[in-house]
């Protein structure tokens, strides 16, 4: 439709000048019925868009991410590693990121650290989620956490299945840039 529209805004000045002739009607009755038509189902095929309320894009850059801040300690020497990750995170072409080590080296405040960078960074992701997995995991409460962070926090969206429950995951996430820290893995999780 906007091709449409433009080739008309394009052409406009030529068909006003055939249409009228110098101020007066066309005598080509034919030809300006054919462009009023042209634009009357322009306008109703935009007012219908208008009205069905489902724009997947819009034009312009997004705002960033929302994320509730989380507090943080003070890290000793990490802002190299933050960056290092920050710079990954950010890679059209880096899809899975793990950050690995043993107990007490940092991990955790290290993914604070850059999932607080979310919330004053323009960075390009519509979705930033935050789910401490432990060990021992349950797969419906990091479902929870993420339906939760998507906009499914509903009684009856928790008591669905956890297949059901990563159906509607995917629906939404699957036409969003989005961000899933999981922290204090212990093993590996099965998101599909």
């Amino acid at each position: 439709m906007i091709t449409e529209a433009e080739k008309l805004v394009a052409n406009g000045p030529q068909q006003m000048n055939n249409l009228c002739l110098g101020g007066f009607a066309s005598k080509n009755c034919l030809s300006t019925y054919k462009f009023g038509k042209k634009v009357a189902k322009m306008l109703q095929a935009k007012n219908d868009l208008i009205s069905k309320g489902v724009f997947d894009k819009v034009a312009g850059s997004q705002p960033a991410a929302s994320v509730v801040v989380r507090p943080e300690e003070r890290p000793i020497a990490l802002q190299p590693t933050i960056e290092k990750v920050w710079n990954c995170i950010v890679d059209k072409d880096v899809g899975i990121i793990g950050l690995y080590g043993l107990g007490g080296v940092g991990k955790t405040t290290l993914l604070t650290k850059i999932y607080n960078k979310f919330s004053t960074t323009q960075n390009g992701f519509d979705v930033v989620i935050w789910a401490l997995v432990s060990n021992g995991y349950d797969i419906a409460k990091i479902q929870n956490k993420i339906g939760g962070n998507i906009g499914f926090s509903a009684e009856s969206w928790k008591n669905k299945s956890v297949e059901e429950k990563a159906v509607d995951i995917y629906g939404v996430l699957r036409i969003k840039r989005f961000v899933v820290l999981l922290d204090d893995l212990w093993e590996r999780v099965d998101l599909n």
